[in-house]
C-alpha cells in the first residue's frame, strides 16, 4: 500500500514540471523574437517593416491629373435618371506631364469613349460601392484604350471627385 501513496506526489510533480516547461516555451517563443529586433512572433521584424514602408513610398510616387466632368443619361424605362461624374486620373509621378498633355490633347476622344460606355448602364449598374468600383475599373480601361493604344499605360487608377446618380 505504500506504493500508491508514493506515486501520487510523483504524478503531481510531473504535471507541475510539464506545465512549467510549456509556459517557458510559450513565453520564450514570444519574448526572444522581440528581443532580437522583431515586432511580433508571427509578424515581420520591425526593421523589415520600416524598410518595406520606405521602399514602397519610393516606388509608388503618384500624381493626380484632373480630367473634368462627364454627365450621361442612364437607361431607365419609367423615369429620366442620370449619372454625373467628376473625374481625376492617378498616374505615376514621372509621367505626370506626359499624361496631362495626352489628356488635354485627346480629351474629346476620352470623353466620347466614356459616354459611349456609360450610356448603356442603368441605375442598378452604377449604384453602391460595387457599382462605383466597377465604374472605376471600366473607365480606366476606356481611358487607357484612347490614351495608350500601345498598352504602355502609366495610369494607376481612376478617381471620382464626385459621383452623383439622380
Amino acid at each position: 500500500m505504500s506504493t500508491p501513496a508514493a506515486g501520487a506526489p510523483r504524478k503531481k510533480s510531473r504535471k507541475l514540471v510539464l506545465i512549467v516547461v510549456c509556459l517557458a516555451a510559450i513565453v520564450g517563443g514570444a519574448v526572444v523574437p522581440m528581443a532580437m529586433g522583431g515586432a511580433l512572433p508571427f509578424g515581420k521584424p520591425a526593421a523589415e517593416k520600416e524598410k518595406g514602408k520606405s521602399s514602397k513610398s519610393k516606388e509608388s510616387k503618384t500624381a493626380i491629373v484632373p480630367f473634368g466632368e462627364v454627365t450621361v443619361n442612364l437607361v431607365e424605362e419609367r423615369q429620366q435618371r442620370y449619372l454625373r461624374l467628376k473625374i481625376a486620373i492617378l498616374v505615376e509621378a514621372e509621367a505626370e506631364k506626359e499624361a496631362t498633355d495626352l489628356v488635354t490633347k485627346k480629351k474629346a476622344a476620352v470623353k466620347s469613349a466614356m459616354i459611349g460606355h456609360l450610356a448603356g448602364k442603368n441605375t442598378k449598374d452604377v449604384s453602391g460601392s460595387v457599382g462605383v468600383q466597377r465604374m472605376q475599373r471600366e473607365l480606366l480601361e476606356r481611358i487607357e484604350e484612347v490614351l495608350y493604344p500601345d498598352g504602355n499605360s502609366r495610369i494607376r487608377a481612376v478617381l471620382f471627385e464626385e459621383y452623383v446618380v439622380q
